[in-house]
């Protein structure tokens, strides 16, 4: 038997253990097991990198002054890479739209949570944690030109973060063919979402709007890597900066703007239309002012009526007719009760 077994070993050793075969085995699960060791490496190294980051992430605020904004990570197809390019736009352009305010960028961490309200609870949090004045996250469908979905939880300048306004938009993609436009318009929402004073035309002085009505005259002519709902913010935006500024080169474009806008087919919400209809009206107007010419003045006039018969169907709108209505009678009411003292109950 142990003749057998021996002769058997030598056999093993001399046809299998020492054939090109079973050294190519070898070999490869040698290369294998390193590939494996390699994986789980790189896999400990990226989580490390990660929880370094999130604990940097997770400081406050070097200084608490100007703004601060809190960018947590886009989730989703190239998620980092428009993360690191939005950071990179409010880095390079934010401050054109601050009025020389200073402000700092924190990365935020990762916000998880469940249901809408659950990120806005976690993102009150973050807020407060790290003295910031807006966080945003956002999330990335797939594909080239897909836009980034964000939100953004701001204090607006002085609200306390359990009262932070919350607002959702679209970003567009930032990449090297569309860098210039693109990277201005995002830093440019951001900081209208800090400043929501930022879209009212009456609210700064004109030597403060007109490089930034200029910034959005000039992204406003080049439309295609915009989407429909970031072209519109930007038109009415711009269009209120303008009619403020009330140049007769910024009203031309007022009128040009808002003439496409009701003329195209697509179909457009009932605010935005009012407002682009007040628009054009009040760009007639002016215009008609410097230079006297009935067509102009009854086109104007058309647009504005048009707005009000709009204006007459808003809910809001409705309420406070029917508020002010409850105030009068309650007026008529006291003035009634007040007679009625003064006359012993006479009517006479």
């Amino acid at each position: 038997m142990q003749a057998q077994v021996t002769t058997l070993m030598e056999w093993f050793n001399s046809q299998i253990a020492g054939s090109l075969i079973w050294s190519s085995i070898g070999f490869a699960t040698a290369i294998l097991a390193a590939l494996v060791l390699i994986y789980f490496v790189f896999k400990a190294c990226a989580s490390l990198v990660t929880l370094l980051t999130t604990s940097l992430a997770s400081r406050k605020r070097r200084s608490t002054q100007g703004f601060g904004i809190a960018v947590a990570p886009i989730i989703g197809a190239k998620g980092a890479k428009q993360t690191k390019a939005i950071i990179n736009a409010l880095e390079n352009h934010l401050e054109l739209f601050t009025f020389g305010s200073p402000f700092e960028i924190v990365r935020a961490p990762r916000i998880r949570a469940r249901g809408a309200k659950g990120f806005r609870a976690s993102a009150t949090r973050w807020l407060e944690k790290s003295s910031t004045d807006l966080v945003m996250w956002g999330h990335r469908k797939s594909g080239k030109q897909q836009p980034t979905s964000v939100e953004v939880l701001s204090l607006g300048g002085s609200l306390k973060p359990d009262d932070a306004m919350h607002s959702e938009g679209l970003l567009p993609q930032i990449d090297k063919t569309n860098e210039d436009t693109t990277s201005r318009v995002v830093a440019y929402l951001v900081a209208r979402a800090l400043q929501p004073g930022l879209s009212d035309g009456s609210a700064y002085r004109a030597e403060k709007l007109e490089p930034v009505a200029a910034i959005l005259q000039d992204c406003l002519q080049d439309t295609v890597s915009l989407p429909d709902r970031t072209q519109l913010t930007l038109e009415t935006d711009y269009c209120s900066m303008a009619l403020a500024l009330a140049t007769p080169d910024h009203l031309t474009r007022v009128v040009e703007y808002r003439r496409k806008r009701l003329a195209s087919e697509q179909p457009m919400l009932p605010a935005f239309e009012v407002q682009a209809r007040i628009d054009l009206g009040r760009a007639l107007l002016h215009q008609a002012q410097a230079n006297f010419d009935p067509i102009r003045v009854r086109e104007a006039m058309d647009h504005l009526k048009l707005a009000v018969e709009r204006l007459k169907v808003d809910p809001i709108l409705q309420l406070a007719q029917a508020t002010n209505q409850a105030v009068q009678q309650g007026q008529t009411m006291l003035s009634s009760r007040k007679r009625f003292s003064v006359t012993g109950g006479s009517t006479l």
